[in-house]
C-alpha cells in the first residue's frame, strides 16, 4: 500500500504543477506516468491470476555437502511484461523462465529437514510493483552424515575413542577371517596363524557404542554422526560389527558396507539425545565409543545456513 501511495504522487505533484503553470505538456507527462503505473499494476495483477506454477524437490534424502535438486515448471504469465523470481540460496532473487528450471542447493549439515513451501515474486518489467506468492506443498528431506574419514585412528577392537584400553585375545586362525584380522606377532612368534578376537562381543564382532548425552552444541552431535559412520563402514569393511546407538536395548548387527547400512545411516542422520540402554545386569564393554560429549573441537564444523524453504527441526542446540 504504501508503495502505491508512493507511486502515485509523482502524477499527483505533476498534475498539480500543470495546473498552477498552465502546462499542457506537463499535463501531458502526468498522464502518460499514470497510464504507466495503471498497466505495469494491471500485468502484475493479471501475472497472479494467470501463472501456474509447480515445484518439486526431487530427492527424499541426500548426504550432506551434495545438492538437493529442487524442479519449479512455469506457465501463463507468457506475453505479460512481468518476471517471476525465486530466492535463492546466495541472498539473491533469480528468474524463471517459461517451461522448467532446476536449481541445486547444497545442504551441509545432517539429520531430518522439511522444504516448506517457496516464496516467489511477481515483478513487472519496469519494477514498479511486486506481488509475493507460495509455490508448493512441504516436503521431508532426510540429510545423510557425510562418513568420516577414520583411516588414520581407526580402532579395530580392543580400545575406544575415550582412551579406555581393552586388550583384544587371540585364537588360531580360521579359515575365511578378514586378513586385517591377523595378529601378525603372534602368528610370527608362535608359528601359526593366529586372529585377533574381540572379548567385548560374544558373536566376535566388535561393538561400537555411539553416546549423544551431554553434547554440547549440534555440531558436536554432527561430529559423532560422521565419526560413527566412518567406524562402522570401516569396520564393516573388516568382517562386521555391532552398533549400539542412543536409545537402543540391544545391538544391531552389521555384516557388510551393502546389508543394513542404509538403515543405520538414516538412524545417525535423525540421533536422538542420550545413551544406548542395555538392559539391567547386562554388561556392555565396546571395542569403540564415539561420545559427542568428548568431540574434538578441531573437527566440529559450525553449521551453515540452510537455503530459502528449508528449516531443520530444531531439536539441537546451534
Amino acid at each position: 500500500m504504501r508503495r502505491a501511495l508512493e507511486l502515485a504522487l509523482g502524477p499527483a505533484l505533476l498534475a498539480v504543477a500543470s495546473y498552477a503553470l498552465g502546462s499542457f505538456a506537463i499535463c501531458a507527462v502526468a498522464i502518460g506516468l499514470a497510464i504507466i503505473y495503471i498497466g505495469a499494476n494491471f500485468a502484475v495483477s493479471a501475472a497472479e491470476h494467470r501463472l501456474r506454477i509447480e515445484r518439486r524437490l526431487l530427492h527424499d534424502e541426500i548426504v550432506e555437502g551434495s545438492p538437493a535438486e529442487i524442479e519449479f515448471t512455469l506457465s501463463g504469465v507468457e506475453g505479460l511484461p512481468v518476471k517471476v523470481e525465486v530466492a535463492c540460496a546466495c541472498g539473491d532473487w533469480h528468474e524463471l523462465d517459461a517451461g522448467t528450471s532446476t536449481f541445486r542447493w547444497k545442504i551441509d549439515r545432517p539429520g531430518p529437514h522439511v522444504f516448506e513451501r517457496s516464496m516467489l515474486r511477481i515483478k513487472d518489467d519496469l519494477g514498479l510493483f511486486t506481488r509475493q506468492v507460495l509455490a508448493g506443498e512441504s516436503q521431508p528431506l532426510l540429510v545423510l552424515p557425510q562418513p568420516a574419514d577414520v583411516s588414520h585412528h581407526r580402532r579395530t577392537g580392543g580400545q575406544d575413542l575415550a582412551q579406555d584400553p581393552e586388550p583384544d585375545s587371540v585364537r588360531p586362525y580360521v579359515r575365511g577371517t578378514p586378513m586385517n584380522r591377523i595378529h601378525w606377532k603372534n602368528s610370527a612368534r608362535s608359528g601359526e596363524l593366529m586372529e585377533r578376537t574381540f572379548t567385548t562381543a560374544h558373536d566376535q564382532l566388535p561393538l561400537l557404542v555411539v553416546d549423544t548425552s551431554g553434547a554440547p552444541s549440534s555440531a558436536a552431535v554432527d561430529w559423532a554422526a560422521r565419526e560413527a559412520a566412518g567406524q562402522l563402514l570401516a569396520l564393516a569393511s573388516g568382517g562386521g560389527c555391532r552398533v549400539m546407538l542412543p536409545g537402543d536395548r540391544t545391538p544391531t548387527t552389521l555384516l557388510d558396507p551393502v546389508g543394513g547400512w542404509a538403515g543405520l545411516h538414516r538412524r545417525l542422520a535423525d540421533l536422538g539425545e542420550g545413551a544406548p540402554q542395555a538392559p539391567a545386569g547386562t554388561s556392555v564393554r565396546p571395542a569403540v565409543r564415539v561420545r559427542a560429549a568428548a568431540a574434538p573441537a578441531d573437527q566440529l564444523r559450525p553449521r551453515g545456513a540452510l537455503p530459502p524453504g528449508f528449516r531443520g527441526d530444531g531439536r539441537w542446540a546451534a
